[in-house]
């Protein structure tokens, strides 16, 4: 029964949730950033890559101050969130052309909000 609660937080609507979650607990974001609602407001590079997260299981957010974009893909891991009993995000930030800058996995405990995995 709790891998069927865990699978139902994949739906992309609800991972979109614990990714903004996930990205406001945090400074990932600087506070003047504003945010890109559509691939199309996104260069070349990333508006490929918001294509291919968009086939999967997993979502993306954006953000630009200027000429600085902030993207990231939120991926659900169901096997992680598995074994803590708890929602697992893994996080990828992308720089403004596409490649990989950094990669976290979070965890989401009642007790302490979102916590980075060791």
């Amino acid at each position: 029964m709790e891998t069927q609660r865990l699978r139902t937080v994949q739906h992309p609507g609800r991972v979109g949730r614990l990714l903004d979650s996930l990205l406001g607990s945090d400074s990932f974001i600087p506070v003047n950033a504003t945010p890109i609602n559509t691939a199309a407001e996104l260069p070349a590079p990333l508006r490929r890559l918001s294509r291919l997260i968009d086939g999967q299981d997993s979502v993306w957010r954006s953000w630009r101050e200027g000429k600085r974009i902030w993207f990231f893909e939120g991926v659900y891991s169901l096997d992680l969130s598995r074994e803590r009993g708890k929602p697992v995000m893994n996080l990828r930030e992308y720089d403004e052309v596409g490649d990989l800058r950094r990669s976290l996995t979070f965890v989401l405990t009642p007790e302490h909000g979102w916590q980075r995995c060791a």
